[in-house]
């Protein structure tokens, strides 16, 4: 996420696990690490990273439109969505002070808002919901990804583990939030995290880049299907479109390159290397949708694999206080996410 004011925040990416262990890690500031053990780590160790930034090519120039959402629908950013097996209760997380909490009897709603994340649980079970949670100072490099974990995901459940020990601040290539844990279908822990950096020095190698201004790439989400690894992420500016709005195909949107591999070698659709410019579009603007981006996908028992986004909708206004959430199928079927 861009930064656009200074307020302290919390950035979700929910995953339900028994245990939370990080062994790599790819970032926009896209980071690499490699990791043994999650907590407690050695903040002296050397890490090595991959910073990938990217340009554009689209698949389609028509977009299906956002499935309907009923209820609490606006002013949510970068949801991550689960639905409970007990009872099939649908939970949502957004960035927001101590991460705000939704649920709904479906996916697209209606959704009630519930209270927020604020840990206050005293469980130490090694079972359950976790949660990890990126704690910043937007416009600032001052950022840590913590974990949290609940055994039903309610408010007034969750405990906080505190620091993963994945932290950043001002001189580092990197920004400590947008965290997303994947699990491969080898049981390889990965973390995706992390936004457009404006430092060159240092030893860096790109996995993507995009050579326009300031390289805004961030909020990177690993989905694996078939044989294929996806890395998506939000390309431009998330906020301030009341003063500053870009052509719809200029604007924020989403953005994915594939490889056989989670760590690497990722190519868009025409085979370019992202290490070269590559990239290929998978949601921008159209209609009355703007902006559309803080994406991540959904396995829904129902409606197999969505892309969850958050976007404005001009015919009501661009205030950075009026982004709606967004629920599209994703089809893969030709190898490449079509929505």
């Amino acid at each position: 996420m861009a930064p656009c004011d200074s307020m302290d925040l919390w950035v979700p990416w929910f995953f339900p696990f028994s245990y939370f262990v990080i062994l790599y890690s790819i970032v926009v500031s896209f980071a690499y690490f490699e990791e043994e053990k999650c907590v407690p780590r050695d903040k002296n160790k050397t890490h090595h990273f991959i910073l990938p930034f990217l340009a554009s090519l689209g698949l389609a120039s028509a977009f299906a439109d956002s499935s309907a959402c009923s209820g609490t629908c606006v002013n949510t950013h970068d949801q991550s969505l689960f639905r409970r097996g007990s009872d099939g209760t649908y939970y949502r997380f957004a960035t927001g002070d101590w991460t705000p909490i939704f649920s709904a009897p479906s996916l697209t709603g209606d959704w009630t808002y519930l209270g927020e994340v604020s840990p206050s649980g005293s469980s130490n079970a090694k079972s359950g919901h976790y949660l990890d949670c990126s704690v910043s100072s937007l416009g600032a490099w001052n950022s840590a990804i913590g974990v949290a974990s609940s055994p039903n995901m309610d408010p007034g459940t969750w405990t906080d583990h505190e620091s993963t020990g994945i932290e950043s601040s001002s001189g580092h290539l990197y920004n400590a939030i947008d965290g997303n844990l994947f699990i491969t279908s080898s049981d390889t822990n990965l973390l995706t995290f992390g936004y457009f950096y404006g430092d060159e020095a240092g030893d860096v190698y790109n996995i993507e880049y995009n050579a326009t201004g300031t390289r805004p790439s961030e909020g990177p989400f690993l989905f694996e299907y078939g044989d294929y690894h996806y890395l998506f992420w939000s390309s431009w500016s998330y906020c301030g479109y009341n003063s500053d709005r870009h052509a719809p195909g200029d604007g924020y949107k989403v953005m994915v390159c594939r490889s056989s591999s989670a760590t690497g070698g990722f190519v868009d659709a025409s085979g370019r290397a992202c290490t070269d410019g590559g990239s290929t579009l998978v949601l921008g603007s159209r209609g009355n949708v703007y902006g559309p981006g803080g994406q991540s996908i959904f396995n829904d028992p129902s409606e197999e694999s969505v892309l969850v986004y958050h976007y404005v909708d001009t015919t009501i206004g661009y205030a950075d206080g009026a982004k709606r959430l967004g629920i599209n199928k994703i089809n893969f079927s030709i190898g490449w996410p079509v929505v």
